[in-house]
């Protein structure tokens, strides 16, 4: 079986920790790098959580800095401590020795890795999408390189930042609308689908009970968020890993394909994402957008994924 060239652009949290965890054992794509970027906590900590997070599994691949602003606000990080002082909760991992970061930034990078796949690289986009935008803006070629976005971010209906705003999109709109707009194929995985995807204490079990690094470690992480969750913070939504099987196990979501752009302006409207229902702008749909999730197949798809993975 030929596998699928991916790279993953993420703002390693404690979701996104969940997302790579699985990711290194779906042996149906080839992982062929991580790039960070400013968003649940800051770059230099998302980017160190990349790195640290591969070497303690046991996982190569080429980590990449990323922006560590957006392109237009002053947004750095949030302060609700939702993910912990650095992304991943109460856990500390080992400092990487073995290995370090790639010297190219994450634009460049990406861009190469496109070239280099010849028009099959997939993206899976799950922070704030800088990077993207700017391998856009940087290298217009780009564009015609990625075969497809798959993307947590915004919404079809609501928002977490604001009533009308979801997390990743309004922390850097200007680069959410640069990426809506230019032609990528990309579907979107948003909060109002996400917010349902939600694990239990069965499967922390089930992955602690299979006792390799990589399911104690996600067993770990959603302790944390079990933990936070009585403590009245948000419950253990696996917002990213959902994106992730929407590449990797679509038929566990329903979508429905929209002409989606991004608010910039509004003072109560900025960073939501818009969707043409009634095709009142006559355009053609350019993204498709999961509406429904069938919550016992996700989580059992992310268990055994997570626990499919050994470490080398």
């Amino acid at each position: 079986m030929k596998k699928r060239p991916f790279i993953i652009d993420c703002d390693t949290g404690t979701d996104d920790a969940i997302a790579l965890l699985a990711a290194y054992g779906c042996e149906e794509i080839e992982l062929l790098g991580i790039t960070s970027v400013n968003g649940n906590v800051r770059e230099e900590y998302t980017s160190r959580n990349n790195l640290d997070l591969c070497e303690y599994v046991g996982f190569k691949c080429p980590v990449c800095r990323g922006a560590d602003m957006p392109m237009a606000s002053g947004y750095r990080n949030s302060s609700d401590m939702t993910h912990g002082h650095t992304g991943l909760g109460s856990i500390e991992l080992p400092k990487a020795t073995k290995t370090d970061f790639d010297s190219r930034k994450a634009a460049q990078f990406l861009y190469e890795t496109a070239v280099e796949q010849k028009g099959e690289l997939e993206l899976l986009v799950i922070g704030p999408m800088t990077n993207i935008a700017i391998a856009i803006i940087q290298y217009p070629e780009f564009v015609s390189l990625v075969k497809h976005v798959w993307f947590m971010g915004g919404a079809v209906w609501g928002g977490n930042v604001t009533t009308n705003a979801e997390f990743n999109i309004w922390a850097d709109p200007e680069a959410a609308h640069t990426v809506f707009m230019s032609g990528i194929p990309m579907t979107m995985v948003g909060l109002d689908v996400t917010l349902k995807a939600i694990m239990t204490k069965d499967d922390i079990k089930e992955l602690r009970d299979n006792d390799t690094k990589s399911s104690v470690l996600a067993a770990d992480l959603l302790d944390f968020m079990a933990d936070r969750h009585e403590r009245g913070g948000e419950d253990i939504i696996m917002h990213d890993a959902l994106a992730l099987a929407a590449a990797l196990y679509p038929e566990c979501m329903r979508y429905e394909d929209y002409w989606m752009d991004v608010e910039l302006r509004g003072d109560y409207t900025r960073g939501h994402t818009f969707a043409d229902f009634r095709n009142k702008m006559k355009k053609e749909p350019n993204v498709s957008a999961a509406m429904e999730v069938d919550v016992p197949a996700f989580r059992r798809w992310l268990v055994d994924k997570i626990n499919s993975y050994k470490g080398e």
